[in-house]
């Protein structure tokens, strides 16, 4: 059941993203932690630094595609941080994420991935 869940945010982060991040949670190998984890540090870097580019881009203001990939990246650390056990600390970016995203459907994820 929490694979599903992690495979589902994965899905959501991977748009926009050039890895194949979908695949490190999909995999029945189950690949090592410590992969899961390069990969999605590797998410994180690359929808802050689009993100950071669309900003300056856009005259140093917000731009829906600016916040969209904004929230991928907080999404991004959500998943992170529950991988390496501290899921509550970012369960409320994570949450303000999805809504960003227009995934309100999907935060019930956030909330059962932070009980754990």
């Amino acid at each position: 059941m929490v694979k599903n869940k992690l495979r589902r945010l994965a899905e959501i982060i991977q748009e926009d993203f050039p890895e194949k991040l979908v695949d490190a949670f999909r995999s029945n190998e189950k690949p090592s932690l410590a992969k899961r984890l390069a990969l999605i540090g590797e998410a994180i870097a690359f929808h802050q630094g689009r993100s950071e580019a669309l900003w300056l881009r856009a005259g140093k203001k917000r731009s829906p595609e600016e916040r969209r990939a904004a929230a991928q990246a907080e999404l991004a650390a959500f998943v992170f941080a529950y991988l390496t056990g501290d899921a509550k600390e970012y369960a409320d970016s994570a949450m303000e994420a999805l809504r960003i995203l227009g995934r309100h459907g999907d935060v019930d994820l956030v909330i059962s991935l932070s009980r754990r």
